[in-house]
């Protein structure tokens, strides 16, 4: 089944190319462009559950529309 972001963006690519291994407690961004900073919670099959690091809104995101990022952390 197809995403509502397949339906409406069908020539846009949703994909990140970033094949690196993800697992929970990772700071990715969703997509290609700059977004907010999200934590992946639970990874599950294909899907992983993030939560934002600023605010926003939970949810489940494929992962291959996932990068990792590096962010400096507070002291």
């Amino acid at each position: 089944m197809k995403t509502l972001s397949e339906l409406l963006c069908p020539d846009v690519p949703l994909q990140t190319g970033c094949n690196a291994t993800k697992s929970a407690g990772d700071h990715v961004m969703i997509g290609r462009n700059l977004g907010p900073v999200f934590q992946i919670v639970h990874i599950h099959g294909d899907l992983a559950w993030v939560r934002p690091l600023a605010n926003g809104q939970e949810g489940l995101v494929p992962l291959d529309r996932l990068r990792l990022v590096d962010i400096p952390l507070p002291n």
